[in-house]
């Protein structure tokens, strides 16, 4: 939720906000101060975010790191499609095999991958729909040299039960139930209960949805079952997010006005 506000109102600022205020905020959705002052402290010992003072009154501000990974989660969240991926049928295969030594490289390439809507076809090589580019997964990796162990090609399967491949790929029934629940607690009249206005209500949507991108991938529609429910969470979302947004805006505006470091 945290990070979800630093994206939606901070990133082009980042300015240092009191602990008060994000209690203020996340206090909308019910979350504790306790709770915030310990996710707060989580954050910066994580080096996600950085702490200040003035007197006795802490602030706090997106870190370069903290920035870096609120960037990446606004690009997805906010500016991808649901469109068929081009070049149309193409497909990009990425090999890699890492060393015990490149552990900590390994695991953060499987959850980078993931992320980007790869999935494992086989040991070692993951697939996603489309030409793409994966320069910036690897310029992530921490370790020296751990980009020496990867190979990426861009390919056209050779067979035509393309949706085969998918399935033995993804669990296509588990992607296709994390959508379903997304629309019944979303696509109702009166979602997020424990909100109390619309800035506690768009922080826990656009948290919602970011899980939900981060748990399913972007497959071409033509080789899914009819009736994928993606489409509609798609348009659900940014829809409920146009009517939250102006008065969630403007809470927030209050709060920052209140609490921000002069």
């Amino acid at each position: 939720m945290l990070l979800t506000m630093i994206g939606r109102y901070c990133l082009g600022e980042n300015p240092e906000i009191a602990t008060a205020g994000y209690i203020d905020v996340l206090a909308r959705i019910g979350v504790s101060a306790h709770a915030t002052r310990l996710t707060l402290s989580r954050m910066t010992e994580r080096g996600l975010l950085e702490r200040a003072r003035r007197g006795r009154a802490a602030y706090f501000r997106a870190s370069e790191m903290g920035l870096d990974v609120v960037r990446r989660q606004q690009q997805r969240t906010f500016h991808d499609t649901i469109e068929t991926p081009h070049p149309e049928g193409a497909w990009t295969i990425l090999c890699f095999t890492l060393p015990e030594t490149h552990r900590k490289e390994r695991h953060l390439l499987r959850r980078r991958l993931a992320w980007e809507s790869f999935g494992l076809l086989r040991d070692g090589v993951w697939i996603a729909p489309g030409e793409r580019d994966v320069s910036a997964i690897l310029e992530q990796l921490p370790g020296a040299g751990a980009d020496q162990h990867v190979e990426v090609f861009t390919g056209y399967p050779k067979f035509a039960d393309v949706e085969g491949m998918i399935s033995r790929t993804w669990q296509l029934s588990e992607l296709a139930a994390r959508h379903e629940r997304f629309l019944r607690a979303w696509d109702v009249e009166a979602p997020v209960p424990e909100a109390t206005d619309d800035l506690g209500r768009d922080l826990v949507l656009t948290s919602a949805w970011r899980q939900l991108l981060r748990e399913t991938p972007r497959l071409p529609a033509e080789h899914l079952p009819p009736g994928w429910p993606a489409a509609r969470c798609h348009e659900l979302f940014h829809a409920l997010h146009e009517t939250y947004r102006p008065d969630a805006d403007r809470i927030f505006a209050g709060i920052l006005a209140e609490h921000r470091m002069s």
